[in-house]
């Protein structure tokens, strides 16, 4: 393919889409922040305030992903916006209900208000990848989706940090479910700023016009990896923190420090793998992702060391980080104006693994009695997602298709 001429952009479209990336990190920093806020003591909420289970645990998470099964649907029924529209929406969406959640009696009642914030939270992370691949214009798109990456985790450390200071200080003055409410809102007000950022996102966030919905044989591999990559993300990112709290009565304040360190460690790691990405292509750092996936559920699956959990726990997030590599082969292969739409339907392909995984895991788990047997299950899963990143193409994308795409 011959190699197009980049077209002259004047001072003014320049600055405009400087300031397009300046709000789009700004508010990608302000949901991670508000989310990570909520997210850092949920769990601790659900075992301290609400005694659940590992049952209702999985059930819960199960049911929160049915927002993210429709997500292609969703998608379809707001392709006349624009994606910043598209993503203001889900932020302000998901900001009410999180803020709403510590307010909630029982079980029942978080169940229906965390179906509500999930529709919101979807909708968000289901355009946020195309709003980056479209604000970097075709160029460099795995180091700017490593860049996004690192900006969460940044927010996650101050949303952290934020946490392990608050928390001493409210227990002290609070009790019970207020403790966590304060929490909650704090997220939720974080996120609905975001929100309000977004909606002042200009033309350059949008790919111009979508497709409802997509489902070609071409983006048939992309479609398996990312449904592998749910089922991954889900046994990992929900049974081993919970088996953590729940079977080896790991406290709130340590389950921050974890998830602080880990935030560091992701910060730092990010960037250089979308930079790597680039320069190499997808299918070694997918292969290693695998492979390291692998070792790690096997060692949730035997040891029983804290030490060594609290190791896998970290080393996982780090490679979580190899994850944009999923988004920049979409990238690369994808048809013009089918960019949003493919990652739509990528998230639903990712939410059948989200809505089945959690429950099963759980059930197994309870019936057994042991919280492994889920693990053995993640790593036979790696496997098979290694298997699948050997079809990957080899190389990283060449220039002229970059421009092709810009």
């Amino acid at each position: 393919m011959a190699a197009v001429a980049e077209p002259q952009v004047s001072p003014q479209e320049e600055a405009s889409l400087r300031r397009d990336w300046r709000l789009f990190t700004a508010l990608t920093f302000l949901f991670w922040f508000g989310f990570n806020v909520y997210s850092g003591v949920f769990q601790n909420f659900l075992r301290d305030i609400l005694h659940a289970h590992e049952l209702q645990l999985g059930t819960l998470e199960s049911i929160r992903e049915i927002p993210g099964l429709l997500a292609a649907l969703l998608a379809g029924l707001v392709v006349a916006l624009a994606e910043s529209r598209v993503a203001a929406l889900g932020l302000v969406i998901g900001a009410i209900g999180i803020a709403c959640s510590g307010f909630v009696s029982g079980f029942t009642q978080l169940v229906l208000i965390t179906v509500g914030w999930s529709v919101g939270f979807h909708l968000w992370t289901t355009v946020q990848p195309a709003i980056t691949l479209t604000l970097a214009k075709g160029k460099e798109g795995g180091r700017h989706l490593g860049r996004m990456s690192s900006v969460s985790a940044i927010a996650t450390i101050g949303a952290l940090g934020l946490c392990a200071i608050a928390q001493p200080i409210l227990a002290r003055y609070t009790s019970g479910a207020a403790t966590y409410s304060c929490f909650f809102v704090v997220g939720g007000v974080s996120i609905f700023i975001g929100g309000l950022l977004c909606m002042r996102l200009s033309h350059h966030a949008a790919s111009g016009k979508r497709e409802r919905l997509i489902f070609r044989k071409e983006y048939g591999l992309y479609y398996l990896l990312i449904f592998l990559e749910g089922c991954r993300r889900q046994i990992f990112s929900i049974f081993a923190s919970f088996a953590l709290i729940l079977v080896y009565k790991v406290p709130v304040e340590k389950m921050l420090l974890l998830q602080f360190v880990n935030a560091i460690l992701i910060a730092v790691t990010a960037p250089r793998m979308g930079k790597m990405i680039d320069k190499i292509g997808e299918r070694g750092p997918l292969s290693l992702y695998a492979v390291g996936l692998i070792v790690v559920f096997l060692g949730y699956a035997i040891t029983k060391t804290l030490w060594a959990l609290y190791a896998l726990f970290l080393i996982d997030n780090i490679l979580f980080t190899f994850g944009v590599g999923f988004n920049t082969y979409l990238h690369r292969i994808v048809r013009p104006g089918e960019l949003t739409p493919c990652l739509a339907m990528g998230t639903t392909m990712n939410h059948i693994a989200a809505v089945t995984v959690p429950v099963g895991g759980a059930y197994l788990w309870h019936t057994t009695g042991n919280y492994q047997l889920p693990f053995w299950v993640g790593a036979a899963i790696a496997a098979v997602s290694l298997v699948a990143t050997r079809w990957l193409p080899k190389g990283p994308i060449p220039a002229s298709l970059e421009e092709s795409v810009a």
